[in-house]
């Protein structure tokens, strides 16, 4: 039986109380090994009682940092099971055609929006085998043919077709000069800030980078 499970036996004398030396407690914590560990001298390590006191709340911030990042969750996929009208979230081409209808009827459009990191073009260049003393000398180049993250875009409309690979299409025309290109919406996100537009955008790209195979 462990220590933890043990009863206390009453039977067993009790220190005199009127001989107990009374307890100082000052501005900092000892915790203090009396036995000596493999041969070594006694340990005594002195916390400041603010830290630990710190170090306890920080712990406690994780905790409900969890505990908030679960409801919000919870909050997410109830969400997304009234946008599908179901509880099998999977990306497939069911719940991208409700999800379709479902931001036609909401999305206001048009709208500014950008690209949230790079695009595949620009992956070499940033991530890839291109090194960034070339993406910074052909990215000019490039650019004027091809759309990059940095952009701002006009959203015209959301192409009807659609695929589980790329999900939702947006047609986008670039403002500096009004070149359109089809992106994939969930590569995309608002210039606005805290809009409609903008939660919008951002639960859709977190469905289907989460929800994807």
């Amino acid at each position: 039986m462990s220590k933890s499970n043990q009863k206390p036996n009453k039977n067993k004398s009790q220190p005199d109380t009127g001989k107990l030396k009374p307890i100082i407690i000052d501005e900092t914590i000892v915790s203090r090994k009396s036995a000596k560990v493999n041969g070594a001298e006694n340990i005594t390590i002195n916390i400041p009682i603010e830290k630990f006191l710190q170090q306890i709340g920080a712990f406690q911030g994780m905790e409900d940092d969890d505990e908030a990042e679960q409801v919000h969750w919870e909050v997410f996929e109830q969400k997304l099971e009234e946008v599908l009208r179901t509880t099998d979230l999977e990306v497939d081409l069911t719940n991208l055609k409700k999800y379709l209808k479902y931001l036609k009827q909401n999305l206001t459009i048009p709208c500014l929006v950008t690209g949230t990191e790079e695009f595949e073009w620009e992956e070499y260049y940033t991530i890839g085998p291109g090194n960034k003393k070339e993406y910074q000398k052909e990215y000019q180049k490039l650019k004027k043919t091809q759309p990059s993250y940095t952009d701002e875009f006009n959203l015209l409309k959301l192409d009807s077709k659609f695929d589980v690979d790329y999900g939702i299409l947006a047609v986008l025309e670039r403002t500096t000069d009004q070149r359109k290109f089809t992106l994939p919406l969930a590569d995309l996100e608002t210039v606005a800030e805290d809009s409609t537009n903008s939660e919008l955008l951002e639960d859709y790209s977190l469905w289907f980078y989460t929800y994807s195979e």
